[in-house]
């Protein structure tokens, strides 16, 4: 089970995972994340692999080596983590 240091483990991911949340039906390449975060796709790469694991993240893989990224709303966890989060926003 995910511990919230291992979901907000950085700077860097907790920013990716709250571009996600707040743009939660949006599919994100690999390359796109990393221009919207204005870092480098392996940067995204590298922070993305523990939320995927975790079940946050899908990624899939188009054609040889385009990496598409998006919240995994069929997670029960990313259910509660996006209702947490909308929350928190209108306060």
């Amino acid at each position: 089970m995910p511990k919230l240091a291992s979901v907000f483990a950085s700077r860097q991911q907790t920013r990716a995972l709250e571009l996600l949340l707040s743009n939660s039906s949006k599919v994100y390449s690999q390359a796109g994340l990393a221009r919207e975060m204005r870092c480098s796709a392996s940067t995204v790469s590298r922070i993305m692999k523990p939320l995927v694991e975790m079940g946050f993240v899908r990624m899939d893989t188009v054609g040889d080596q385009m990496k598409i990224l998006a919240l995994n709303m069929e997670n029960e966890r990313t259910r509660v983590l996006m209702e947490f989060y909308d929350k928190f926003k209108s306060l």
